[in-house]
């Protein structure tokens, strides 16, 4: 099964599957593509239940693709995943984390994008701080693409994407049955998925690339953006050749850049 899955990948220009994350669009992904690569952005601002975006979006996906998750994307990943995983040649999963939210956090959550809040405001001031780098808090030009995008989202997405965090399973039962290819991307600084949930998420997988990118936070696509195209290329490149996937290694520091 393992080589028929390599075959597969090694042999298909698959699409890359593009799932931004919360009160994101898919410009989000944009620094990092290759270059010529097909892909597909899928719209996750209308779905309060974890079960029901991932079966929509599989629903209008194509027959195999790769799977490209950011934050509430990567977590939508693996919920498509736990459901088809036949459809689902490898994965990246970018800040993404395993685990539920526990039910005493999920008030509190709630409160933040009750009716009426400004989701430019919430992301630029009430998360900012937790969204990115300590080092790139002052970058005005980050946090107003980051609003744009917040803003640009149709009205209520910031509610009915908590209530689609607030859905999801504890997925690390269902890690260890994935058996397709992933590249997990960490920025070393994140606080929202921190280093420790990163390592169970690698642990918790059977062909595995963690790639930990010094001086990003939760952004870190955003933040470091060479960085991770050129770890999602190196990586691309190596399923096509059919070199194995289960390698973990720490971001030299020739990929340190902004």
């Amino acid at each position: 099964m393992r080589e028929a899955v390599e075959n597969t990948v090694r042999d298909e220009r698959l699409p890359l599957l593009l799932l931004p994350g919360t009160l994101c669009d898919a410009s989000v992904f944009a620094p990092m593509l290759p270059a010529r690569h097909p892909s597909i952005a899928a719209d996750l601002t209308g779905h309060e239940d974890i079960g029901d975006a991932a079966e929509a979006v599989l629903a209008k996906a194509p027959p195999r693709f790769i799977a490209l998750g950011f934050s509430l994307g990567g977590i939508v990943a693996l919920e498509m995943a736990a459901r088809a995983p036949e459809r689902i040649a490898a994965m990246v999963l970018i800040a993404t984390t395993p685990r539920d939210v526990p039910v005493d956090q999920h008030g509190a959550r709630r409160a933040q994008v009750a009716d009426g809040v400004d989701p430019g405001t919430l992301v630029g001031e009430t998360l900012w701080a937790r969204y990115v780098h300590p080092d790139r808090t002052g970058d005005a030009a980050l946090r107003d693409q980051i609003i744009a995008m917040a803003r640009a989202c149709p009205p209520g997405t910031a509610r009915r994407q908590t209530e689609l965090a607030l859905s999801r399973a504890d997925q690390r039962p269902r890690l260890a049955t994935l058996q397709m290819p992933v590249l997990i991307l960490a920025g070393e600084g994140d606080v929202v998925a921190p280093a420790a949930t990163q390592d169970e998420l690698a642990a918790g997988l059977r062909r595995v690339r963690i790639e930990r990118i010094p001086g990003a936070g939760h952004f870190v696509l955003l933040e470091k953006p060479q960085a991770c195209a050129q770890a999602l290329s190196s990586w691309l490149s190596d399923l096509s050749q059919g070199a194995p996937s289960t390698l973990s290694r720490t971001h030299s520091a020739s990929l340190e850049v902004s």
